[in-house]
């Protein structure tokens, strides 16, 4: 509603472009900013053109059956009302060739009413043919526009293969790398092992013997101490002599 001259009016709505649709458009968006048809699913530019054909072929089924009754009924002799459409283009020829005659005039009021009638239904087919080409050259426009997020797509697909390709490389030379170097410290633990099993033997060794040595040391200091006693007493007897 608006406010205008202190009286309120009511503002129209516009109605969606498909045949005797009585909804609205859709709202606004970003891709289509000024929506001609509503939320129906059939109801689009591709449809309402479907639709016009459908009845444009109807209305001329509807005439080439009149026109078949019409020459049935002057066949059979009975009277015919009406002017055909191709006496009315005659007469539209007499007409514009300075003719003068009653016939010829009623033809042309006819072929005039029927153009009038006929008219607006042509302009709304030509204005949905227009709408279904600017629908079809949109829609090749999200095609392509599809196509190539598809083919951006694809591509980053394929950098990420490559990508996890290459880390599951290196993982497996990592891998291989750390056992190599697992199975060197093992084997040079193993060595450590060994050496120290070596050095703790030898030791041993060595303590036997400087056991050995000190009981040796014990013994010669034993007959050290033996031999000087034996020279003290000699020289204590030497001299009481």
């Amino acid at each position: 509603m608006s406010l205008e001259g202190g009286k309120m009016t009511v503002e129209t709505l516009p109605h969606c472009a498909y045949p005797e649709c009585t909804n609205h458009p859709e709202a606004p968006t970003a891709d289509n900013p000024a929506p001609r048809y509503c939320a129906h699913p059939d109801h689009n530019a591709l449809g309402a053109f479907r639709t016009f054909r459908a009845k444009r072929q109807q209305r001329k089924d509807e005439k080439r059956r009149a026109a078949e009754a019409k020459k049935a009924a002057e066949a059979a002799g009975a009277p015919v009302d009406g002017t055909t459409e191709a006496t009315m283009w005659t007469a539209l020829e007499d007409a514009t060739e300075g003719k003068d005659a009653s016939g010829t005039r009623d033809g042309l009021v006819a072929l005039i009413s029927r153009l009038a009638t006929d008219l607006p239904g042509y302009i709304e087919e030509l204005a949905i043919i227009t709408d279904s080409a600017a629908a079809e050259a949109r829609i090749r426009t999200v095609t392509r526009a599809a196509a190539q997020r598809t083919l951006d797509a694809e591509r980053r697909t394929a950098l990420a293969e490559e990508a996890a390709d290459l880390a599951i490389a290196q993982l497996d030379v990592s891998e291989h790398r750390f056992a190599q170097e697992t199975e060197e410290i093992r084997q040079e633990s193993a060595q450590q092992v060994a050496d120290v099993e070596f050095v703790r033997a030898e030791l041993e060794r060595y303590r036997e013997r400087v056991a050995q040595l000190e009981e040796r040391l014990d013994k010669v200091r034993e007959e050290a101490d033996t031999a000087r006693r034996l020279v003290l007493q000699a020289e204590q007897h030497q001299c009481t002599v």
